[in-house]
């Protein structure tokens, strides 16, 4: 281990450990980060590449720092979004700890009772733990939490990017100012990613709201791996009419596709993700398929969130054995655990997300020589007589492409979080959360605490007062004579409940048992029948009773092979993403990344804005009563947009990158674009106007009227809306 400066601020311990490791030096990213954690008081983020050092440069200046003045409480809190990513590091953390004598202790739901007891009583060193095991200890270990967390001085937030915009996000960011409140300092903070993009400040305001501690970013070296990519194409053929009971019950694939995956992914040690857990299933079955046909011991395994733990775990260790295996998963592997270096990276169809797409491709080319691999399969329907107009766009296709540009540019560009400001599912959770943990309180001090202190700045007094009047009216809540708000016995139930420690919904689902043994879960609004057949963990099953008051499906093994079906759509797309689409089917440009079958398919589609003229105007006229109105804009201004048509009167269908009008051709529409913002739009109207409200947990609860705020503010871009409609040239053919 070669001495620098940054490696002498270590303590001896520290320094010890990594001459034990073999370390040869520090990276340059740990150097920096030593050196601003050890001498500053500020916060940090950190953004690198995947297996560049990130945690270790947190950590080792962390640890240094306990271990010169270690004291009887925890004072490193890591936050992990993942059970499994928390065991990662915790072996990690182990090796460079106990030379130090620093313990380091896990929290969650699969860690024992002991060792969550030897925590509570001889608190100290660095704690491991989830945003939903923090919720837990702050419900059912209150009394003990000033003492367990007195002393704390840093919290690290791995994977920061994955929570950051989203309930869970705002959910931990409430229950650290919760924390802050029961500790003698204020703690510093730090941030690990590997896809920060250009969005440091939405960070920065996301840490440190009040902007009372300087928040620094630390980047890794913009030196790029090499990347090996390709995309290839391949066409659906139309569905099967007829099914026999128990025969392949599947919609069929496209034509080669499994032929090319087995040839590039067999015998190597990959992972391959889908969008759909569905797809996870199905894809695995036919290779697995492939490997029997072929005589060779099946490699191909599954890891999604329905699957049970013991599932997953087994296909964890497996990938980290010698022996070639290959991965089909949902995004539960994107994030960083370890499972060994893989050769490359498959992705079925377009992630919603250029952030997801560059995350997915960091888990390969992990060696310092090695580069990044990623194959992405794109399956496109065949065209066919009636197919529309969008049909012929090969829109996956564009999209893949659109986030590959994007990715592909330096900087990098992913998309920036977008931070709700009016999360009022999560705010009633954590009133319901702080009223269990101190036992009732008056609404003012509630008030103080989530809002004036805490990470709902932007709610009102009125808006809380109406949550708490919708609680009450549940019966969730109620006032003592002496004005303090407590949990009514209903509450009380909710509250104690294991479920109530997420503040995202996660489904209500069926446990898939095998003589006892689970399999995994299904979601209850789409379970199969008694007798039929189904995919799961890779395998076929047969349904052979329902228990609905256990809430059990019992399964035998079985030859039918009907994939399950999982609720869940997909993201929000950025505007940016689809206006780069548009850039796309516009132009020329060969893209050398597109195998023949892909290139294909952008030529169809090439052809086909050529002929519809789409590459010069925004309207296409289907007949004379029928028109297209391609916006190319994001999710959210593009559901605006839709509301706004509506509310002017004029009927319409959102196509993604389009909208759709069955009875106003191009000439009226043209004319009539300018009534939908002719007076000031009212966002609070618009949103009134969405046939579900209910899209967050605890959504239930509240009234439809702060739901429509909620919406207006958080699922809503008005402003877009209006500086997207002022845009377009309304003299356009």
């Amino acid at each position: 281990m070669s001495s620098s400066q940054a490696f002498n601020l270590l303590a001896p311990p520290i320094q010890k450990i990594l001459w034990d490791m073999r370390w040869r030096s520090l990276r340059p990213i740990q150097e920096t980060a030593i050196n601003a954690i050890l001498r500053s008081e500020a916060d940090i983020v950190i953004s690198a590449n995947t297996a560049s050092g990130k945690t270790e440069a947190g950590f080792l200046p962390i640890l240094s720092r306990i271990f010169d003045s270690q004291k009887p409480s925890v004072q490193a809190v890591y936050v992990g979004p993942l059970k499994a990513l928390i065991n990662d590091q915790f072996r990690r953390l182990e090796s460079l700890c106990e030379f130090a004598k620093i313990p380091v202790y896990r929290w969650h739901g699969d860690v024992d009772a002991g060792r969550k007891k030897r925590l509570i009583q001889h608190p100290g060193g660095v704690l491991l733990i989830t945003p939903e095991s923090i919720e837990s200890l702050m419900l059912n270990r209150t009394s003990r939490i000033a003492t367990v967390f007195r002393h704390l001085e840093f919290v690290v937030i791995d994977e920061i990017h994955s929570l950051v915009g989203i309930e869970r996000g705002t959910h931990l960011r409430s229950l650290l100012f919760r924390l802050r409140q029961q500790t003698e300092r204020d703690f510093r903070m730090v941030g690990l990613s590997a896809t920060l993009g250009n969005a440091f400040p939405t960070y920065q305001a996301w840490l440190r709201p009040d902007g009372n501690r300087e928040v620094k970013l630390i980047e890794g070296s913009s030196e790029s791996k090499r990347v090996l990519y390709k995309i290839h194409g391949f066409v659906n053929p139309p569905p099967k009419q007829h099914h026999d009971e128990g025969d392949d019950q599947s919609m069929p694939l496209p034509v080669g596709i499994v032929d090319a995956m087995f040839c590039h992914f067999a015998g190597k040690k990959n992972l391959i993700f889908a969008n759909s857990k569905s797809d996870v299933e199905q894809y695995a079955d036919a290779l697995n398929a492939h490997c029997r046909a072929d005589s060779r011991p099946e490699e191909f395994m599954v890891h999604h969130g329905s699957l049970s733990k013991e599932s997953r775990e087994f296909t964890e260790r497996e990938m980290l054995g010698r022996r070639p295996k290959t991965t089909i998963c949902s995004s539960t592997l994107e994030l960083g655990i370890d499972i060994g270096n893989v050769s490359a990276v498959g992705q079925v169809d377009p992630p919603w997300s250029v952030g997801s797409l560059v995350q997915r491709i960091g888990r390969s080319g992990r060696g310092e020589d090695e580069p990044q691999c990623m194959r992405l399969y794109i399956t496109e329907n065949q065209i066919t007589a009636k197919s529309t107009l969008l049909d012929k766009l090969h829109l996956n296709l564009l999209r893949a492409a659109a986030a590959t540009e994007l990715m592909l540019e330096r900087p990098q560009w992913v998309e920036p979080p977008s931070i709700p400001k009016l999360d009022l599912s999560t705010f009633t959770h954590q009133i319901l959360s702080t009223l269990a943990q101190f036992g009732g309180a008056q609404a003012s001090r509630i008030f103080e605490s989530l809002s004036t202190n805490g990470a709902f700045r932007s709610f009102s007094a009125k808006q809380f007062a109406q949550i708490l009047r919708c609680l009450a009216a549940k019966e969730l809540i109620e006032q003592m004579p002496q004005g303090d708000v407590i949990l009514a016995p209903k509450g009380e139930q909710m509250v104690r409940h294991y479920s109530f420690y997420s503040a995202f919904a996660s489904g209500s689902d069926y446990s898939v048992l095998h003589h006892s043994v689970p399999i995994g879960m299904l979601p209850a609004d789409s379970l199969p029948k008694v007798n039929d057949h189904f995919l799961l963990g890779a395998r076929r099953w047969q349904v052979m009773n329902i228990d609905d008051a256990r809430r059990e499906v019992i399964v035998k093994r079985a030859s039918g092979k009907k994939p399950p079906k999982f609720i869940g759509g997909g993201g929000e797309i950025h505007e940016r993403v689809r206006q780069k689409m548009r850039e796309i089917v516009s132009g020329n440009q060969q893209l050398g990344y597109l195998d023949d079958g892909s290139s294909q398919l952008l030529s169809e589609a090439r052809a086909t804005a050529k002929l519809s003229r789409i590459h010069k105007t925004n309207f296409v006229e289907l007949s004379p009563s029928r028109s297209l109105w391609f916006t190319w804009t994001g999710t959210r201004i593009q559901r605006t947009l839709c509301l706004l048509a509506e509310n002017a009167g004029i009927a319409c269908i959102d196509r993604d990158v389009a909208l759709e009008f069955e009875s106003t051709g191009v000439s009226e529409l043209i004319k009539r674009l300018p009534a939908l913002i002719a007076s000031p739009v009212d966002a609070l109207a618009l949103a009134r106007r969405l046939p579900s409200k209910q899209f967050r947990k605890l959504d239930e609860l509240l009234s439809e009227e702060l739901l429509c705020e909620s919406l207006a503010t958080d699922f809503l871009d008005v402003q877009g809306a209006v500086r997207y409609i002022n845009s377009v040239n309304p003299a356009q053919p």
